[in-house]
């Protein structure tokens, strides 16, 4: 008799307290089933968001789908010294550098607040999404210990210095026990659109949660079709916040966070930050020339010869130091429509060049 096939992942919904004003949000978690606290295995945080909830944009989304799915089924890889495992010998760090690693993603993709089955309205200027995001965040990295062994074991949020909540609720309100969540040795914090612009203000989480001089886990961030030409629009004026946040964080300089009055942390930042801008030449609200023109001003990066002199539709730019790429397809708009397999070649082209392994 054939055996039944065991099942690699489960999804679950659940409704998390947004740290804004404790709406609760609708969460849908692909959780890996080989989850143990003996598994040897690294794990990797992945949040991903949706367009602007007002005009339709829920985690239902075909580019959000298509990111969770690619996520699922992806083996990604890293060296070992790209984990943020701090648990190692020194010795073991150091002969394990040249290894490659796999990662297995725990993913969260959610609604903001007003969409799907989230409660509360979607905001005049974006903090409340913001704080959303920060949650789901938190969420994740709430199986990670909040300080090295031996210290205290008060526990924080992420990025932002206040307590985070562990409570999950079901759709009716009534709380229920958690998810078992691994520890997770870095991040990916990823969005569509305005999904995007909200993940560009998310600093990387913290290594350990109460522990902000401890340093950062290895983040990527993924913008899929990045709002820099309407963010004015997405957030009723108040995008100068948000692209101060995002270019902190692009820059590298003081990760931005809520705990001080001056929005940053007393020390230069520690986070292995890497961003992946994917966008198409007939993008309808962020043509390639406004996307590049943010990213001059916000993350330090030049545009491309074959842009300067009307050249192919299609382009790539990485920065120098190799942090930020930039990617425009020719023949694509705002929206993916049936172009979902373009835009995930593209990512897998652009983790691969990133994340070399032997």
């Amino acid at each position: 008799m054939a055996s039944i096939p065991i099942p690699r992942r489960y999804h679950r919904i659940v409704y998390l307290p947004s740290k804004h004003d404790d709406s609760h949000l609708e969460v849908l978690l692909s959780i890996p089933t080989t989850i143990s606290s003996t598994s040897p295995q690294l794990y990797t945080g992945v949040v991903i968001a949706h367009p602007y909830g007002p005009l339709g944009g829920s985690y239902n989304n075909n580019v959000v789908g298509a990111l969770l799915q690619w996520f699922e089924t992806q083996p990604l890889q890293v060296k070992s010294e790209e984990t943020g495992n701090v648990n190692l010998s020194s010795s073991t760090r150091e002969s394990r550098k040249t290894s490659s690693v796999p990662l297995e993603c725990v993913i969260a993709a959610f609604n903001f607040r007003g969409s799907g089955k989230s409660k509360g309205k979607t905001s005049w200027t974006g903090e409340a999404e913001r704080q959303d995001y920060q949650t789901v965040v938190d969420f994740l990295q709430s199986g990670t210990r909040a300080t090295p062994l031996g210290a205290s074991t008060e526990r924080h949020d992420s990025g932002t210095g206040t307590p985070a909540s562990t409570k999950v609720y079901d759709e009716t309100g009534e709380e229920i026990d958690p998810p078992r969540l691994p520890s997770m040795s870095r991040f990916i914090l990823a969005g569509f659109s305005y999904g995007g612009l909200v993940a560009s203000t998310i600093p990387p989480p913290l290594r350990f949660t109460a522990s902000p001089e401890s340093g950062h886990l290895p983040t990527s961030y993924i913008f899929v079709s990045y709002p820099a030409g309407v963010a004015w629009f997405l957030t009723t004026g108040y995008q100068g916040s948000f692209f101060q946040r995002a270019k902190t964080i692009l820059l590298g300089e003081n990760i931005p966070s809520d705990s001080n009055s001056d929005g940053t942390i007393p020390k230069p930042s520690t986070a292995k930050v890497e961003a992946f801008f994917i966008s198409g030449s007939e993008d309808q609200f962020t043509s390639p020339t406004t996307l590049m023109n943010w990213l001059k001003i916000n993350a330090g990066m030049s545009p491309p010869a074959s842009q300067n002199n009307a050249g192919p539709a299609s382009w790539a730019v990485t920065r120098p130091d190799g942090a930020i790429h930039v990617e425009v397809l020719d023949g694509v708009d705002h929206f993916w429509l049936d172009k979902e397999q373009k835009l995930l070649g593209a990512l897998k082209n652009w983790w691969n060049d990133c994340h070399p392994v032997s």
